[in-house]
């Protein structure tokens, strides 16, 4: 039933395609920018999960509450 109703559709075979282009377009793009970024900025950002911070915690607690 369901490949009757995309054999239906006209030029179908073009949104795969559409698709990767977009996928490869977004993956290019993001790693240009990983590549791209100083090394401060990545050391700061690889090292935020380890920062436990007593005001961000208590920040983050109190809003749930």
């Amino acid at each position: 039933m369901y490949k009757d109703v995309l054999r239906s559709i006209e030029d179908v075979e073009i949104f795969p395609v559409i698709g990767i282009l977009i996928f490869f377009t977004f993956f290019v793009a993001w790693s240009i920018y990983a590549f791209s970024m100083k090394k401060d900025e990545v050391a700061e950002l690889s090292s935020m999960p380890l920062d436990l911070d007593e005001d961000t915690e208590n920040n983050s607690t109190n809003e749930f509450k």
